[in-house]
């Protein structure tokens, strides 16, 4: 049962029980891009038949294309499958999310600039390590559908003028309590509002519609949090691994299973791929249950009506629709033939094409790849 909601201010916020290990080093930027790469394998051997096993590997057409982005000296491949998954691929996931994080940021930009203020609220159960995931995770998704339906619901937007929500689902998982499923919100009001009755009310509603599903909460079952810019980082942080930085709003909704640091005792479940790649193979059960409950779930969530309220006009695209999309204000620097992209395959390498490629210089891919394979042509010059 809720004893108190917990309410805080932006920037005053305490830190979680998952708090991020400050005696691991931060990773630079470059091993962060080898990270993601290095999990999508790990992820690959875990789930030979999902789609992530072939995401970024499969060619679409008769070349692969390797883009290139001047402004962010930054390189990606083109005519390959994407998997387009948030919850399963690091690489995808660190697409997707980076979009869904502008995406959200340009959504309280709106509803700021007329006169309305967004709130991020945390919705957690009580748990332990003997709960199914499966069963535990239906009855949490099941007790917030309640909360949204019925006359208090109605009531509750009424009262204090909800334009409407974007929810993010979330899990974690710890060897003394087991799985943690919770959720991330949003939630977009026409004006200020009183927090302290806000939350009062808004609590009581979230307690009895979990109770009826047989679950129950503790202090920190209801958490509220005023949000301002850096809300959009908070709500979006399944893109990237934010070892020891701030996170703000945004980054939190879409970003959370990305992060690959070592956390006190709670794990995300990228930072289970990332020990088991380490050897903690008591882990790789875990992950497999993991995939199976969360598999063809959305990440976000918005509730029907705040995109027009907004005047968010352009339509929402799917997970695999963004995943699948070139970055802007890119060249093509180069097309690797079949016959190369098989030997990328075999040797492993393409995330160290990708940073070559960074360079700008096709011909220091053409070099890497030449003393990779040791072919070179009668002029010693890089077949």
């Amino acid at each position: 049962m809720i004893k108190n909601a917990n309410i805080v201010e932006c920037g005053e916020r305490e830190q979680d029980s998952a708090e991020i290990d400050n005696n691991d080093p931060p990773l630079s930027d470059t091993e962060k891009r080898l990270l993601r790469w290095r999990l999508q394998r790990e992820a690959r051997k875990l789930l030979p038949h999902e789609r992530v096993a072939f995401c970024m590997r499969r060619m679409q057409s008769s070349t692969v294309e390797v883009m290139y982005s001047p402004e962010q000296q930054s390189a990606h491949y083109g005519g390959l499958m994407a998997c387009g998954s948030v919850w399963l691929c690091p690489v995808c996931a660190a697409r997707v999310s980076e979009r869904r994080r502008q995406e959200l940021e340009g959504a309280i930009k709106r509803c700021n600039a007329i006169g309305g203020s967004v709130y991020l609220v945390t919705y957690t159960i009580e748990h332990d390590k003997h709960d199914d995931l499966e069963e535990l995770l239906q009855a949490f998704l099941a007790a917030r559908r309640r909360s949204k339906q019925g006359s208090a619901a109605q009531k509750l937007r009424k009262q204090f003028a909800i334009l409407g929500t974007v929810s993010a689902q979330e899990v974690t998982w710890s060897k003394v309590n087991g799985w943690h499923p919770h959720c991330h919100e949003l939630v977009f009001f026409a004006s200020d509002i009183d927090v302290d009755e806000y939350a009062k009310v808004a609590s009581d509603q979230w307690r009895k519609s979990a109770e009826k599903m047989g679950l129950h909460m503790n202090e920190h079952g209801f958490r509220i949090v005023r949000t301002y810019g850096a809300i959009a980082d908070y709500v979006a942080k399944y893109g990237r691994e934010p070892l020891q930085q701030t996170w703000g709003a945004a980054a939190e909704m879409t970003k959370a299973h990305l992060k690959a640091g070592r956390v006190k005792g709670h794990f995300t479940p990228f930072m289970m791929l990332t020990l088991i790649s380490q050897g903690y193979n008591e882990l790789k059960p875990l992950f497999v249950e993991y995939a199976r409950c969360f598999k063809g779930k959305h990440q976000l969530v918005w509730s029907a009506g705040l995109r027009s309220q907004l005047e968010m006009d352009e339509p929402e695209k799917s997970d695999l629709q963004l995943a699948s999309e070139p970055e802007e204000k890119v060249v093509t620097l180069g097309c690797l033939t079949r016959e190369q992209w098989s030997f990328i395959l075999l040797k492993d390498i393409r995330e160290h094409v990708l940073e070559i490629a960074r360079s700008g210089d096709w011909n220091d891919v053409m070099i890497f790849l030449a003393e990779r394979s040791g072919l070179y042509d009668t002029a010693g010059e890089p077949l």
